[in-house]
């Protein structure tokens, strides 16, 4: 009976340990998800994974909400060749998820000479409806 309860124990202890980390890859997927749709225009994409309430602190010091985040996009006034992601960590507590990561973006200024841009962030998404919704980010510029 003993050995039962050991093994009961020690089940349970590998499944609760096994799901944080699998949820920590489904939103470390989405985040590469939602560079690529950046990169590729995906509006649509961009639409369904960023929450209505997003707070979206630029480099610079400028705030976005959902709208004033998307559209500069989907107008080509912003634009990217390629985003690249460094040493993500995503730490899962209950419904919400926090990435620290290093992120490049990859982009050619108007002059034709490459103007990357790298940062290091801090990105929030909460499980609303099942669904893992980005609803905050921070960065800054690193040098």
């Amino acid at each position: 009976m003993k050995n039962y309860i050991s093994l009961g124990i020690s089940l349970l202890f590998l499944f609760a340990c096994a799901v944080p980390d699998d949820q920590a890859s489904q939103v470390l997927q989405l985040e590469l998800q939602r560079f690529q749709a950046m990169v590729d225009k995906d509006i649509e994409f961009l639409e369904h994974v960023i929450s209505e309430d997003l707070y979206y602190i630029h480099s610079n010091g400028n705030v976005d909400n959902k709208e004033q985040f998307i559209d500069p996009i989907a107008a080509g006034e912003r634009s990217y060749e390629d985003i690249t992601l460094d040493n993500p960590q995503v730490r899962i507590y209950g419904n919400t998820a926090i990435i620290n990561a290093t992120c490049t973006y990859h982009r050619t200024g108007e002059d034709g000479l490459p103007n990357n841009l790298t940062l290091l962030y801090t990105n929030v998404y909460v499980r609303k409806s099942g669904r893992w919704k980005m609803v905050s980010w921070q960065s800054f510029r690193k040098e």
